[in-house]
């Protein structure tokens, strides 16, 4: 799940951005465990937009993967057209693998000044976990490079969850270099066992900003030729929602100016590597923690160790089915 518009059915049934997976629908999996299935035949997955159509009003019961319990539920949805938004549910949604996504979460761990991109977009050190942008999941700190060199001097919208708060947020990041330090972010970052979500925060599944999303129709994909149907795309806009003043010295939410004078740039370093270019860290990973951070990160450890710990069922790669064609290419469908 990646986005879920406020008043829809998504919302009224909790769903979470980010942090829940659909799974299965009315007592099927939705990707089918290649059992019995012959080299050459297609799995027998879930068409989930059909099943969706053909059950317009009636309630169906979703099987729901939440990734920071480590818990999965049972969540009615009542397909609905009529409700005020896009989609029959109200939710952006893609097909990931949910196999071990604790281990992909990019955890904030120290920004270098209060005028870093990363202080700019009110990111918290410590408590910030980076998930994704509106239309993927971070798999790994080299996608999240990517995405910054792609997007120097532009604002780019990335999904976050605070440990504190609970919530998956939205913030407007604008990376640059010309902040007056090292890096797109300006931010140490961390990955791994040692960066999973604290234990004292499974006790819940979390919540999620919403937002509102205006579905404009489809248009011919880019390069046009061939079949329109076949090359149509759907056309998506989500409402703006910026926590960040672009072009201000202030920000809005997650820190506070600084106090006595700029500090000074720091002096000439030897040149970088990739990492250390786009997050200032070590490309070695190692990072420095508070003592708090250790006795968290030890006791989720100890935790993660304790017998019956609820383990999701295991993700299965196949061939791509009509349903992973549906929601794995962008632009992520708003069902």
């Amino acid at each position: 799940v990646l986005g879920v518009q406020p008043a829809s059915p998504a919302s009224k049934a909790g769903l979470v951005s980010f942090l829940d997976f659909l799974v299965g629908a009315n007592g099927q999996m939705l990707l089918a465990s290649g059992e019995n299935v012959e080299h050459g035949e297609e799995y027998p997955d879930v068409d989930l937009p059909a099943l969706l159509e053909e059950n317009k009003g009636k309630p169906v019961e979703f099987l729901v993967w939440n990734m920071k319990s480590q818990q999965q539920r049972l969540v009615q949805l009542t397909p609905d057209d009529t409700w005020g938004g896009a989609g029959l549910l109200g939710v952006t949604i893609r097909l990931d693998n949910y196999a071990g996504a604790e281990e992909r979460l990019i955890r904030v761990l120290e920004i270098d000044s209060p005028q870093a991109p990363a202080a700019m977009a009110g990111l918290v050190p410590f408590h910030d976990y980076i998930l994704g942008t509106t239309a993927e999941t971070l798999q790994d700190t080299t996608q999240l490079a990517t995405i910054l060199g792609d997007n120097v001097d532009q604002v780019v919208e990335i999904y976050v969850y605070n440990s504190q708060s609970d919530i998956v947020r939205t913030v407007a990041l604008m990376p640059t270099l010309s902040w007056g330090g090292q890096g797109l972010l300006g931010a140490e970052v961390g990955t791994g066992y040692l960066h999973r979500f604290p234990s004292k925060t499974q006790d819940t599944t979390g919540a999620s900003v919403e937002r509102k999303v205006r579905y404009l129709g489809t248009a011919p994909s880019k390069g046009g030729g061939g079949d329109e149907k076949k090359s149509a795309e759907t056309t998506i806009e989500l409402e703006p929602q910026l926590e960040m003043e672009v072009a201000g010295s202030e920000s809005e939410e997650g820190s506070e100016p600084s106090e006595g004078p700029t500090p000074a740039s720091p002096p000439p370093k030897p040149p970088q590597s990739e990492s250390e270019r786009m997050f200032a860290t070590p490309s070695s990973s190692t990072v420095r923690k508070t003592t708090s951070d250790v006795a968290d990160e030890n006791q989720s450890a100890s935790d993660n160790k304790q017998e019956g710990e609820v383990k999701p069922p295991p993700a299965v790669d196949g061939k791509p089915s009509r349903a992973a064609e549906l929601f794995a290419g962008p632009p992520p469908v708003v069902g």
